[in-house]
């Protein structure tokens, strides 16, 4: 059996990451080994955005080192995958651009407004921050 990997458009990589898919997020830890995580995510207008609690290992490695990796797989038996390399931008600043963001992720992954809003009461406020990636080099392939 020979697979063709064929890398795919600037619009298949933007239509691709629109779907509601997870993702996995790759930090340095402090000894260089990595720090993988799934995530959720919002990609609008090149940039990568994620919500996690002020405090966890994503967001502390990412202070000491804002370079990371997300990687999104098409999820079998799609064969596509893409994979962000870039750098992240902290913001802990409650605001309504912020919150229009986490909102809209909220939404993304929950199948009724209420959901949504539940979700988003357990966890906004000064416990999240906002990861902004800033992507540097992206990669994808299309097995299909």
């Amino acid at each position: 059996m020979t697979f063709v990997a064929i890398t795919m458009t600037a619009a298949e990589i933007d239509e691709f990451l629109a779907d509601t898919r997870h993702a996995v997020m790759g930090t340095n830890r402090i000894d260089g080994s990595p720090q993988l995580s799934p995530v959720w995510y919002l990609y609008r207008d090149g940039k990568f955005y994620t919500s996690v609690y002020a405090g966890c290992a994503k967001h502390l490695n990412l202070r000491r080192d804002n370079r990371v990796t997300v990687c999104v797989d098409g999820v079998y038996p799609d064969a596509r995958y893409v994979t962000i390399y870039g750098t992240v931008e902290i913001d802990d600043e409650q605001s309504p651009w912020r919150d229009e963001i986490e909102r809209a992720m909220a939404y993304r992954y929950h199948e009724t407004s209420e959901e949504a809003e539940r979700y988003l009461c357990e966890t906004s406020g000064p416990d999240s921050v906002l990861l902004i990636v800033s992507p540097q080099k992206v990669l994808s392939q299309n097995y299909n």
